[in-house]
């Protein structure tokens, strides 16, 4: 089931989208939907068939000049990455090497085959840990962040962009998310996005974002919404 929406009610809050001006200027759109009632597990046969079969044509992919991800690169060294790998790419990466996409869970699967069929950023995080609006914003270099996977927080460098909550850094650019926020088989409520530049236009967000949310529904149930991206100053 979907339902169009400005902003979705998470704990009583309005949870709104919002891109910096300076981002949108800079060719990077967000695509974003909401979702409840999924059922979150390791892995289920049904889905490991169908990653299996999107596998072989991912593998097949021929990367060399492709623009959104020569964009994405661009961007994060704009940032001051010195080596950047996007994420589609790094996932087409390892299915070319292993003939197979990794397993995550039921819903960073799902997405994660969109993302290396589309070499689109994608990503997830649970509603209910995040506090206020979701921002795309430029670092000022004080943000709190703490790394998927780690323990203590790392620094942030001011002129940076990345996904943020009210309180902390939900995606450092487009390369890794917080641990905080991450998809679990306890979550109850999360959003996923697809973030893009100037190569992967909001359509083309738009597009992979209903293929997530597809994906999703088929394999993990649930209902979801989709909540428009405002840019803001």
């Amino acid at each position: 089931m979907r339902r169009i929406v400005n902003a979705r009610l998470v704990g009583g809050t309005a949870v709104r989208l919002l891109v910096s001006k300076d981002l949108s200027d800079k060719g990077i759109e967000v695509a974003m939907a909401t979702f409840s009632g999924a059922n979150i597990v390791n892995k289920i046969a049904a889905l490991e068939r169908f990653k299996k079969e999107k596998a072989e044509k991912i593998a097949a992919e021929d990367l060399f000049g492709n623009q959104i991800l020569a964009e994405y690169s661009r961007l994060q060294r704009e940032a001051g990455v010195a080596e950047p790998i996007p994420p589609a790419q790094w996932l087409i990466e390892i299915t070319k090497r292993n003939r197979r996409l990794p397993n995550i869970n039921t819903v960073v699967d799902c997405y994660n085959m969109v993302s290396a069929e589309t070499y689109l950023s994608i990503g997830a995080h649970d509603l209910d840990r995040i506090l206020g609006n979701v921002r795309f914003v430029t670092t000022q270099g004080g943000e709190r962040y703490t790394p998927l996977g780690a323990k203590e927080k790392e620094k942030v460098n001011a002129g940076e962009y990345a996904c943020m909550d009210d309180e902390k850094i939900l995606c450092r650019l487009d390369l890794k998310q917080c641990e905080e926020t991450k998809i679990t088989k306890d979550t109850k409520r999360f959003m996923v996005y697809v973030q893009g530049n100037r190569h992967a236009p909001l359509d083309l967000l738009q597009h992979a974002l209903e293929d997530v949310c597809h994906n999703i529904t088929t394999f993990c149930g649930g209902t979801y919404e989709i909540v428009n991206e405002e840019i803001v100053p």
